[in-house]
């Protein structure tokens, strides 16, 4: 059960990294919040947190580094 526990943990957050990865931050807000009904947009969200915090930690030392 624990093995089961911490692959879903590692599939999350592989999931999250490679949407803040790969997707612009436009692209996530069409995608999670443009077009989606008020659950669709919490729950979209709410999986998707971790990637919005990477993609903004991103652009933040984009902009200190440039």
């Amino acid at each position: 059960m624990k093995i089961f526990v911490i692959a879903m943990i590692c599939l999350y957050a592989a999931i999250n990294i490679v949407t803040a990865k790969v997707m612009s931050a436009k692209e996530m807000k069409e995608d999670f919040i443009d077009g989606q009904c008020l659950v669709g947009k919490i729950a979209a969200n709410v999986f998707y947190s971790p990637a919005w915090l990477l993609k903004a930690i991103k652009i933040i030392i984009w902009f200190m580094v440039k």
